[in-house]
């Protein structure tokens, strides 16, 4: 089902879209789905591997439009593909980078932030990266005590931010994730007891995602250490 779709009108005025989509792990249904899309003068352009399993792959499909193309012929046109069910689809530009370019240009950002901004600055960046609705980083488990030590966003109720991620650490680390909302994607910071936390309503964080995630929480927790002062962002 497609769980959301951009309001563009019939005419496509960017030039280019990313369609996430559901097919078949066997071979020659990415090759169906790229021909379909050549019938209404579409161009794959670029091609990210979500998730795999159950003999199924989430794809992201870069798609180069002409000026004049339908939307909903390209929707349809890939519906009809036997066994695809598109997930999303949302305007981009042509030159975006592929999603794992993208997760190298965050860590490398993060790690040009002056020292005092960059947990401010890793919010923001991982939210634009992931288009999430609003990004939190906080050592809080303790809900009465929820404070956030950097944000970007509207964020909820920190204390049922703080309240999911108590009972989220009490679960082996190889399971904790998917036992995890779909809308949820969360990644410690090691040395710092903090925790990163995005959410976002459009679609939900898969396997690749939340593998940057926890790589570039990774890198921004060896930073801190290095710094020699992780704990100079605590809130005591």
């Amino acid at each position: 089902m497609l769980h959301r779709k951009r309001r563009l009108g019939n005419v496509i005025r960017m030039p280019a879209v990313v369609i996430r989509l559901w097919l078949p792990d066997i071979p020659g249904t990415l090759g169906r789905v790229a021909a379909a899309i050549g019938q209404v003068g579409g161009d794959v352009i670029g091609i990210e591997i979500l998730e795999r399993g159950a003999s199924m792959a989430i794809d992201e499909l870069t798609v180069s439009l002409p000026a004049d193309a339908s939307l909903d012929a390209l929707i349809s046109a890939v519906g009809r593909v036997d066994g695809v069910t598109i997930e999303d689809v949302y305007p981009v530009e042509t030159d975006r980078s592929e999603q794992s370019v993208l997760a190298l240009d965050v860590a490398a950002r993060i790690m040009e932030t002056d020292e005092p901004n960059r947990l401010d600055a890793a919010c923001a960046l991982l939210r634009k990266l992931l288009h999430a609705d609003w990004c939190v980083i906080t050592n809080a488990t303790d809900a009465a005590n929820a404070s956030p030590i950097a944000r970007s966003g509207e964020l909820p109720d920190l204390q049922w931010v703080s309240a999911f991620l108590d009972g989220s650490s009490h679960l082996p680390p190889d399971i904790a994730q998917e036992h995890t909302p779909a809308d949820i994607a969360w990644a410690p910071i090691s040395g710092l007891d903090a925790t990163i936390v995005l959410s976002r309503q459009r679609g939900a964080f898969r396997l690749r995602e939340r593998q940057h995630l926890s790589l570039i929480a990774r890198i921004v927790a060896m930073a801190l250490v290095a710094s020699g002062s992780p704990l100079s962002y605590s809130l005591e």
